[in-house]
């Protein structure tokens, strides 16, 4: 399994160092790669995260250079997030940590998604980087018997939040209400008639009362995008409001929407996986703990808010990658844990 991993290591960083010898090809334009770029450089005024401002204090400096940053950026998606992945699927007492460590290395080194935004100077890369490691201290926080080791744990957690709020704000916000409200929630106990009806029933209240008018607002702003990839779900009738947002969920979460071959190659690598984990989750949840508990709370919460405010496939593809990832640790601490307790059950 090192090996395999180590291969798919070498071929990416051969993959991109190909792009990196041809700029033009690299550095395509009208993304976001470009905006970033000219705002690191002083052509742009304005900006909607704390990125390209960080970009800028590079450059104002002497430090800035967008194919250095892509090459850091690199290195955080082919190797240090499939490796912190990794250690976040860890079970204490689980006795194959190798193969748990190097299976889910791999299976992150595979997501096609995550190698894409690795290729020039998107904040999705680094923005994942911060979402684990806040999931590391989070894991921590849970675990630790010292109340002073937990204290710092929260402060910690509580500064990932924040910078990712600064980087997408409601993907902070999902972080940090999730961390401090997951308590009341337990996956083992997850119910469909008393947990999913009541909470989609909610939602259309909500939206009935017009809570969600900033995330309508957005959302319309994808009628005048053009391509295949919009859906047209525009959530105009409170009567079709739970119609709607399941239809929405199937497209842009479980990938059930192919306007195109690469739409269809992308359900293949991502969201076959992330269905495969979210029905072993489901399934399985007896096992889960209370760090299993964070990443699903988060993991609802957080999809829900994007799921109503995005109306586009191919943003949806960088928006679900924190649910997809989560979902993949959590079914592996879940296939542990009940290891451990089937094992425990045959010894006695």
């Amino acid at each position: 399994m090192l090996f395999i991993f180590i291969a798919l290591v070498i071929v990416k960083v051969g993959f991109f160092f190909m792009f990196i010898s041809s700029p033009t090809t690299l550095f395509s334009g009208g993304s976001d790669a470009d905006f970033y770029d000219a705002y690191a450089l002083g052509e742009e005024s304005l900006t909607s995260s704390v990125w390209p401002d960080w970009l800028r204090a590079l450059n104002e400096v002497g430090l800035y250079s967008r194919v250095g940053v892509s090459i850091f950026l690199m290195v955080l998606g082919v190797l240090v997030i499939p490796i912190l992945c990794g250690r976040l699927a860890l079970v204490k007492g689980y006795p194959y940590k190798t193969k748990i460590y190097l299976g889910i290395a791999i299976a992150v080194s595979m997501y096609p998604t995550l190698f894409y935004y690795t290729l020039d100077i998107y904040r999705d890369v680094f923005m994942l980087f911060v979402f684990l490691s806040g999931l590391l201290f989070v894991k921590w926080s849970i675990h630790s018997e010292s109340p002073l080791k937990k204290l710092f744990y929260m402060v910690v957690v509580f500064g990932h939040g924040y910078l990712l709020y600064l980087f997408r704000g409601y993907l902070g916000f999902a972080f940090l209400i999730s961390y401090f409200g997951f308590f009341m929630f337990r996956v083992r106990k997850l119910s469909f008639f008393l947990h999913v009806i009541p909470m989609l029933l909610a939602l259309n209240v909500f939206y009935i009362l017009g809570f969600f008018e900033p995330l309508m607002a957005y959302r319309g702003l994808f009628d005048g995008v053009e391509g295949g990839a919009s859906l047209g779900i525009r959530f105009d009738s409170a009567l079709m409001f739970i119609p709607d947002f399941t239809l929405n969920l199937l497209y842009q979460l479980f990938g059930l929407y192919f306007p195109n071959i690469m739409a269809v190659f992308v359900f293949l690598l991502e969201s076959i996986p992330f269905s495969i984990a979210f029905v072993y989750v489901v399934r399985n949840r007896i096992y889960a703990n209370s760090f299993v508990n964070f990443m699903f709370v988060f993991s609802v919460v957080y999809s829900i808010i994007w799921l109503l405010g995005n109306d586009n496939l191919g943003t949806a593809m960088r928006l679900r990658m924190y649910a997809y990832v989560s979902f993949i640790i959590c079914s592996v601490i879940i296939y542990q844990r009940k290891k451990l307790f089937l094992q425990g059950q045959t010894a006695s």
